[in-house]
This record gives C-alpha cells, sequence and structure tokens, in this order.
C-alpha cells in the first residue's frame, strides 16, 4: 500500500466543500478507495499508474497507463475521473508516484473518464507581472459535475489569482458561488507563497495572509483572494473550484484593482 493522507475536508475543518486526499507511493504498491456518496478527480502528479473502477451495476471500467511525469512541472496533468458509488484500485506502476485526489459530493452520476494530456486546455493568463499559465483538465463540461479541475505555474515571482478575484455568490453568470482549494509545489522546494483573503475591497488592511510552503494547502471558501510568490522559485500549483453550479470565469474582480485588465501588455 501507499501512503494516504487527507490534506483538507470539511471534516477535519480545512474546507466546507471540497476534500484534498494525497496518495503516494515509493516502490511498487496499490490502494483501494470508495467514493460512496462524492466523485473523486485522480490528477497524477508524478509517476504512473493503472486504474480499475467498479461502477454501480457492476460494470468495471480499466486504465492501463495513467501519467508521463517525473514532477508536477514537466509537462500537462493527466487525470482520471472517477463517479459517485463506485470502489476503485489505484495501482503503482512506476515510483515515485504522487497523486492528488479532490473530492466532492454529487447526487448525480457521470462516466468513468482519462483525461490525456492531450486533452488538457492551456491557456496564459494576466499579463506583466502576474501572467501564469494555466492547465485546465476539467472546465465547464463534463466529466465532472460539482468540480472544474486544472494546474497553474507562474514564473518565479510572478503573482498570481490576480488581480484579486471572489466567487462566493450564487448571482450567475456574473458569479458563482464556488470553494477553491489550491495545492502547492516548488523547486527547489524551499520556496513558499503568500496567500491572501479579504471581503471588503476597500479594507484591504483586514485582509488574512498567510505563507504556504511546498506540499500545503490553501483553502478558500469564500471572499476576494491572491497569492504571491516568493522571487527565484518555480511554483505549479494544483486547483479545484467546487459549487453545485459550475461557470468557469464566472468570479467579481476587486472593483478597485479591475483596471489592471486594460493596462497594455
Amino acid at each position: 500500500m501507499g501512503r494516504f493522507v487527507t490534506l483538507a475536508s470539511p471534516e477535519q475543518g480545512g474546507s466546507v466543500f471540497l476534500s484534498l486526499l494525497n496518495l503516494t507511493f515509493e516502490s511498487a504498491g496499490s490502494q483501494v478507495l470508495q467514493t460512496e456518496g462524492k466523485e473523486h478527480v485522480v490528477n497524477v502528479l508524478a509517476g504512473r499508474c493503472a486504474m480499475r473502477i467498479e461502477m454501480p451495476g457492476g460494470k468495471t471500467v480499466a486504465f492501463d497507463s495513467i501519467g508521463s511525469r517525473e514532477d508536477i512541472f514537466r509537462g500537462k496533468p493527466e487525470m482520471v475521473y472517477v463517479p459517485v458509488d463506485c470502489r476503485y484500485e489505484v495501482v503503482c506502476l512506476q515510483a515515485p508516484f504522487e497523486a492528488a485526489i479532490y473530492t466532492a459530493p454529487t447526487d448525480q452520476v457521470g462516466p468513468a473518464a482519462h483525461i490525456t494530456p492531450d486533452q488538457v486546455n492551456t491557456v496564459d493568463s494576466g499579463k506583466l507581472h502576474w501572467r501564469r499559465q494555466v492547465h485546465i483538465g476539467m472546465g465547464d463540461a463534463g466529466p465532472a459535475t460539482r468540480m472544474m479541475l486544472g494546474e497553474s505555474e507562474s514564473p518565479p515571482g510572478n503573482w498570481s489569482s490576480f488581480p484579486p478575484h471572489r466567487h462566493t455568490l450564487k448571482n450567475p453568470p456574473q458569479e458563482t458561488n464556488l470553494e477553491e482549494l489550491y495545492y502547492f509545489k516548488f523547486k527547489p522546494d524551499t520556496g513558499f507563497i503568500i496567500g491572501g483573503i479579504y471581503d471588503d475591497p476597500a479594507a484591504k488592511e483586514g485582509a488574512q495572509l498567510k505563507i504556504f510552503r511546498h506540499g500545503q494547502v490553501f483553502d478558500v471558501p469564500g471572499g476576494y483572494h491572491f497569492l504571491a510568490p516568493c522571487p527565484g522559485y518555480r511554483v505549479r500549483y494544483a486547483w479545484a473550484l467546487g459549487g453545485e453550479l459550475k461557470v468557469f470565469g464566472s468570479w467579481k474582480d476587486d472593483s478597485e484593482l479591475a483596471w489592471l485588465h486594460k493596462l497594455p501588455e
């Protein structure tokens, strides 16, 4: 068996809707998981695995080879969607292996699916000193019914999740209530990032600021938020947005900083 830990969940107070599980193998092995009333998305950050999913009704779906990266910094993400009420096994084929497993409650049943790197939509976001690259593995469309997932990377020192924005209120399509979980990786791994949250654009002195290091999770249940990495380090983070309604891009910028979008490249 591998090392299997919960990094964030409503039960342990690290989030309100989403959960984040972490599975690692240092050598060959396997781990069996149950989705029960939640859907799971397995994002393979390093190494390679096979998966066998026992679907409701007795059907079995198998994926023989998932993952092709030495670490999260080598290429696009690769993911597997596992529906509710399934039993599945992750078999490590190449170690060291790491997977970030995001989960969310849902009453909908989608098909099991393997999202390969060539299916990931990569876009450039931001500009100037807050430019970053965003790899969208699952957006508005399925297979996940309550989550949107991907990875982002900023050049060393560039801010991310900027301008500060929120997705707190249920007011689609302008804004949708979505929780977010970030899982950070740095190269070298001694790096850190500052995450900030505030509720009022005019009262930023009341922001909650916290330093996050390699392998730590920033949970954002609501409020305007941003990320400020330390210079000199590569940072890439896996993320998931989760809620009852999925609309990618349905968030509200801080009104005092929205003018930054109009700056020339």
